[in-house]
């Protein structure tokens, strides 16, 4: 048998609706701009992230959080990691009955 879920309502945070918005920015710009700056070509085996309308590459997500973090203390940067083979990934979802 499972586990039943459980929903709280919380107070209304304008402090998380902000960074969900900065998270959500960034995320879109990253989107919109990673083909024209050839991200999934150039740095394969790298951390790359999108924050203030920038792009930040770096070896470790350590040294990634410290160059977003040291021009966009504020910023809620997207992330990630470029691997270093192109691969196909198949998604699925697996239904427990």
């Amino acid at each position: 048998m499972s586990k039943p879920v459980i929903i709280e309502e919380l107070p209304y945070d304008p402090e998380l609706e902000s960074a969900f918005a900065k998270a959500e920015r960034n995320g879109t710009w990253f989107s919109e701009h990673a083909k024209e700056l050839g991200v999934f070509e150039k740095y394969r085996g790298r951390y790359v992230a999108g924050a203030g309308g920038e792009l930040f590459v770096a070896d470790t997500p350590e040294e990634l959080r410290c160059l977003v973090s040291d021009k966009y203390p504020d910023e809620v940067p997207h992330v990630r990691y470029i691997l270093r083979e192109k691969c196909d990934r198949i998604y699925a979802n697996q239904r427990i009955s």
